[in-house]
């Protein structure tokens, strides 16, 4: 049984999120824990007035449990999934830190989330909070982008960087997730001229058992070489394995902002290494 972290703020884009993960996850028993994180400073003190007879926690947790309660029972409607169980949590807390306990507390194998990016910042197709949580959510995370429409997956690209030394251990966890998901691997390695030979006889030992389609790309940036592969293929998935915060602040800030959005276009599996050696 698998137990999946659906975040929420109500938002059409976390909405689409969870509509996604509703099919993606659609022949798996599991229980989805749909989760609404608030700020306490964001409630004034006419909050604590509705009823002098709730304490300080029920009114701050009746309106958000209403809205979650709701969702449920649509997703219950919409889907009439009977492997499919419901449960809701409401914190206030710092984002991520809720998140965490979420996952720890639930064991927790996949956080799901919907993003619909940020404008003038550096995280211009991710949110905010899309990126604390990659950054500081060691769990397993699909983030959908805004409006995607699930369609049936086939294909998953994993692209590494010339830095990326991926232990077998850590391909391990990503065959093993293609296999339960029947999606076929494709590994697109970039990589500087002159480290090519290197990089592929480093690839070839760790990849020899697996059954994937794998590629070479020579491009001056990683995302371009990832925007030319998803044009020559059908990928339905794109996965990134995360080292480390200096990693996710490469990935993010030496892109141009054409060239992230349309490798972010698809939804994105994040995989951290802390997790999985």
């Amino acid at each position: 049984m698998k137990t999946i972290l659906l975040l929420t703020d109500f938002s059409n884009c976390a909405t689409n999120a969870i509509h996604y993960a509703m099919r993606f996850f659609e022949s798996k028993t599991c229980v989805f824990h749909v989760m609404n994180v608030h700020k306490a400073g964001t409630f004034i003190s006419d909050d604590l007035m509705i009823s002098p007879t709730e304490s300080i926690y029920d009114s701050f947790t009746k309106v958000p449990k209403q809205k979650l309660n709701t969702l449920v029972d649509e997703l219950k409607q919409t889907y009439h999934n009977p492997n499919h169980k419901f449960e809701i949590i409401v914190d206030f807390d710092v984002f991520t830190d809720a998140i965490n306990q979420a996952v720890k507390r639930n064991s927790i194998d996949y956080v799901v989330m919907g993003s619909n990016g940020a404008t003038g910042a550096k995280e211009v197709v991710f949110g905010s909070n899309a990126i604390n949580v990659i950054r500081q959510v060691m769990c397993k995370t699909l983030v959908v982008p805004n409006d995607y429409t699930f369609k049936p997956i086939s294909n998953f690209l994993l692209p590494l960087q010339f830095d990326d030394n991926v232990p077998s251990e850590q391909l391990d966890i990503i065959s093993d997730f293609t296999k339960k998901y029947e999606l076929k691997l494709h590994v697109l390695r970039v990589c500087a001229k002159n480290e090519t030979t290197n990089s592929i006889t480093s690839d070839q030992e760790r990849l020899d058992k697996f059954n994937c389609k794998y590629s070479v790309e020579e491009e001056s940036t990683f995302y371009q070489a990832v925007t030319n592969y998803l044009k020559s293929n059908a990928i339905d998935m794109t996965g990134l394995i995360v080292h480390d915060k200096s990693f996710i602040k490469r990935f993010f800030t030496e892109s141009p902002t054409i060239e992230l959005s349309k490798v972010i276009k698809l939804p994105l599996m994040i995989f951290h290494s802390r997790t999985l050696i």
